[in-house]
């Protein structure tokens, strides 16, 4: 017996344990409860409900990590996926340890915290509620779990292999019952609409007739009133009393996947195909409002409705940066590299094989609230993609700052030593957005690739490796012929979203700096996928959406072509490393593609040999069931797949590499085949971090 919460009795307590009887399994359960007030809350009541959850907790996943655990239960609380009257600090408590369950399941490790509802018994954590107490709980629509079906439940729990669960028995009546009252997570469970009431809501085959009766005012009051209907829909707000109409939509809650679900509310509601972007196009429900109502008259081109981009103008590089009087030695190995995007997938393995592959201390921008938090956010990301083993932190040097400001974000003295010191600079970092416009990515996008030119043009004139996107073409100019890195791209307002303009915008900016005489390497990269060795990859990816969406329903369409082209990120780290350390490859540029490509009917074979069960549908019912489930992946990505699998090359043109090959001819390295095993380790990976379902386990027979 010891105190969890304290590590070292803890470690003492551990070491007992024999070992041919080894631990096998932790299981969670200690709690204290201490209700009262947020204004009423000391340090030390906090600390005594705390500590048994959060320090113990911690304690047992740090001294356990490293053993072969099969089960490591966390007993949480409903009150912190709900709420619970007094109970803020209880709340918190448990919300750390679904952290630490997300967070462990994240790791490969065992993990599920399990968060009961009120059990039935006398005496216990709940035996200071009274009667009254009880009865408030019920009305509530929180039954008590009863003792006997207690372990049952926990059993299902763990049999769902979700790192987070909630077990309690819900009374849906009791729920209906108080409209007004249920909380928002469980509104689909009881069915409760969130659709605003007693709102002028015209249906998308009225509102136009609507507003051609009535004057200016009133058609922009009535359009406002729908706007903020389908903006409380998507949101699941009872009704839009909480929503201002100037307030920024990202404010209340917008992301990309639920922007994308409200372009298409309103689609329906002006009969047209808005575009992707609208909804960050116009970021108020006043704006996007106004947007709606000339869509709806036909007024799209009125003058100052929107607001005009000039790419030629941002592409324009200042006059002040041009290469120094003295230039780097080329053929010198570097000890000081300045490093972008260290926090994003390809930056993170940049940094790593930076590492191994030199022994220059790397200079890395980041953006945080203070030093600490931007070195946490740093170790976060590669720990996520399982590479800060390679991190020598003697040789790693934080610099706090931001791509989207004057200097990037650094004093006008530390950028003027940077310049001073760095001998090479590798820009990665972007922001990346597929839905937000041109204007809201600008500042990073160009107006950081200038700042990084001009860093490397100040006191010495030092290369630059800037990686870029073959998605700065607008499609393929000859039908089944390659696209060279001579080949003319865009122009930008051709190209299909914000973030591919900033690119080109960049490249033209760049393309200027050679003319001036800086030395700057572009990389066009294509989709990357994840890392040869580990199948670590990014959970957001156009590709491994579709195949989680493909998974969630359950089916494929029937017939479906299509096809992905994917590049493991230890190749294009690696080739972007081995091709900068050349002389005869600066100021170059280079695509990286890989030629071999994974059709869809590929992706579904290996995820059935894998186990998954997928039944196969016409498109026209897949959709509709994909169209269903709003918590489908892909739901908002089904216009981009069905242009995927209709005609592939028009959405992943073929790219020639002939540069590439030729630079690293001798080198060793060349882009992977996608075999079955490595697919079966990506999806290792995302079944591992929890954007994959596991697969079923097979029947056991009779």
């Amino acid at each position: 017996a010891c105190d969890v919460t304290d590590r070292d009795a803890l470690a003492d307590t551990l070491a007992t344990i024999p070992a041919q009887h080894p631990l096998t399994a932790v299981v969670h359960t200690a709690g204290v409860l201490d209700d009262g007030l947020i204004s009423a809350l000391t340090p030390e009541r906090l600390s005594a409900v705390l500590r048994p959850k959060v320090d113990a907790a911690w304690n047992l996943h740090e001294l356990t990590r490293d053993k072969e655990l099969t089960a490591f239960v966390l007993f949480s609380s409903i009150a912190a996926v709900v709420g619970g009257p007094g109970q803020a600090n209880y709340a918190a408590a448990n919300q750390f340890l679904d952290a630490l369950a997300q967070h462990r399941r994240a790791h490969g490790l065992p993990a599920t915290s399990v968060a009961w509802g009120l059990w039935e018994q006398e005496g216990g954590m709940s035996g200071h509620l009274s009667e009254t107490d009880l009865k408030r709980i019920a009305r509530g629509g929180f039954r008590p779990v009863p003792q006997e079906q207690g372990p049952a439940l926990l059993d299902a729990a763990l049999a769902t292999r979700r790192a987070a669960v909630v077990a309690t028995p819900v009374d849906v009546t009791a729920l209906r019952e108080q409209p007004d009252r249920i909380p928002a997570i469980l509104s689909t469970l009881a069915g409760a609409p969130a659709r605003r009431a007693a709102v002028v809501d015209p249906g998308a085959g009225s509102l136009a007739e609507t507003l051609a009766g009535l004057g200016e005012d009133e058609q922009e009051r009535v359009v406002l009133d729908a706007v903020l209907g389908r903006i409380a829909e998507v949101l699941g707000h009872r009704d839009t009393s909480g929503i201002r109409p100037d307030r920024q939509l990202t404010e209340l809650g917008f992301d990309s996947l639920t922007s994308v679900e409200l372009r298409n509310r309103l689609g329906a509601l002006t009969r047209g195909r808005l575009p992707a972007t609208v909804v960050f196009d116009h970021p108020t429900p006043a704006a996007l409002a106004a947007r709606v109502r000339l869509e709806v008259l036909g007024a799209r081109a009125a003058p100052g409705v929107e607001q005009s981009v000039d790419f030629a103008a941002d592409a324009r590089l200042p006059d002040d940066i041009r290469p120094a009087d003295r230039a780097a030695p080329p053929d010198t190995a570097p000890r000081h590299v300045l490093l972008t995007g260290a926090t994003g997938f390809l930056g993170a393995f940049l940094l790593r094989d930076l590492m191994r592959d030199t022994t220059a201390t790397v200079h890395c921008l980041v953006r945080g609230e203070d030093h600490d938090a931007a070195l946490a956010r740093l170790r976060a990301n590669m720990e996520w993609y399982g590479v800060w083993e390679a991190v020598d932190e003697d040789r790693l040097a934080i610099e706090l700052g931001d791509l989207a400001e004057e200097r990037l974000g650094l004093s006008e003295e530390r950028f003027d030593e940077l310049a001073h010191t760095v001998d090479v600079v590798y820009h990665n970092g972007a922001r990346v957005h597929w839905l937000q416009p041109y204007p809201a990515l600008r500042a990073a996008n160009v107006g950081g690739t200038h700042e990084v030119l001009r860093l490397a043009a100040r006191h010495r004139t030092v290369p630059v490796h800037y990686v870029s996107t073959v998605g700065v073409f607008n499609g393929a100019r000859e039908q089944g012929v390659p696209l060279k890195v001579t080949d003319p791209t865009g122009p930008a307002e051709a190209l299909p979203s914000g973030y591919l303009q900033s690119k080109w915008v960049a490249e033209r900016s760049i393309e200027e700096a050679r003319e001036r005489g800086l030395p700057v390497s572009v990389y066009r990269v294509d989709v990357i996928s994840g890392d040869t060795q580990n199948g670590a990859c990014q959970t957001r990816d156009f590709v491994w959406l579709s195949l989680k969406g493909i998974l969630q329903s359950g089916a494929v369409p029937a017939a479906v072509g299509g096809r992905f082209h994917l590049l493991p990120v230890d190749y294009v780290s690696g080739a972007i490393l081995g091709i900068s350390r050349r002389p005869d490859t600066v100021g170059r540029t280079f695509h990286l593609f890989n030629p071999s490509s994974l059709g869809l009917a590929q992706c579904v074979r290996r995820l059935r040999e894998l186990g998954y069960e997928l039944a196969e549908l016409d498109w026209d019912e897949w959709s509709e069931r994909v169209r269903s489930d709003r918590d489908n992946a892909l739901q908002p990505l089904l216009h981009a797949f069905e242009m995927m699998t209709s005609d592939t090359d028009a959405f992943y043109p073929p790219i020639d590499t002939s540069e590439t090959d030729a630079a690293l001819a001798g080198t060793g390295l060349v882009c992977p085949p996608l075999t079955d095993e490595l697919f079966a380790r990506y999806v290792e990976f995302f079944v591992r971090a929890g954007h994959f379902p596991p697969a079923p386990a097979p029947a056991r027979a009779a």
